[in-house]
């Protein structure tokens, strides 16, 4: 094998094992990651909202929305209903965290810390989509489960949306730069 050909490759796999980060991304690409979080900072707002319109975000006031209760009028919440919610939120919060993961990853955050909110995003995930369920037909008890489960979801989306903003408009290094730190 000749000395060029042996360049070449070792080049080329130099190239390959290069990361893409934000620090390397242009304006556009900034903008739109951008974008993305302030719109899922929106939704989650939104569902915080939402979610403290109907259950006081209390203990109390979660199991009631599951279990029915006679102060407020409430029937319990059916199968179906249940399966309905369910099946929306299986296929669209684990696409949201999954594009949220990827643009963590992206930034310069240790990956011990990527790893830990990964996983923590995904288990409160798990306990969101659980929790109804265990609420209903199990113990009431599991409301706790599901507030823990909704505090992983939101500290985890806070440390993930955070870092890559922080990286992308505030912090004073390369742009589109040629070399690697």
């Amino acid at each position: 094998m000749s000395s060029t050909s042996t360049r070449i490759s070792a080049e080329s796999v130099r190239n390959f094992n290069t990361r893409f980060r934000l620090l390397d991304t242009d304006h556009n690409i900034r903008l739109l990651y951008t974008l993305f979080i302030v719109t899922l900072l929106a939704g989650f707002l939104f569902t915080i909202y939402w979610a403290h319109s109907v259950t006081g975000l209390s203990y109390s006031g979660i199991a009631q929305h599951y279990l029915g209760s006679d102060q407020t009028f409430g029937e319990p919440k059916s199968f179906r209903e249940l399966a309905e919610t369910t099946h929306f939120h299986f296929f669209t919060m684990p696409v949201v965290f999954l594009i949220l993961c990827h643009v963590f990853y992206l930034t310069m955050a240790p990956q011990v810390l990527k790893m830990l909110m990964t996983l923590l995003a995904f288990f409160g995930v798990g306990l969101d989509l659980a929790s109804p369920w265990l609420i209903l037909y199990v113990s009431p008890h599991f409301a706790a489960a599901m507030l823990v489960g909704d505090l992983l979801m939101v500290g985890t989306f806070l440390v993930m949306a955070g870092v890559p903003l922080y990286e992308m408009w505030i912090l004073k290094k390369r742009l589109m730069a040629g070399g690697r730190d």
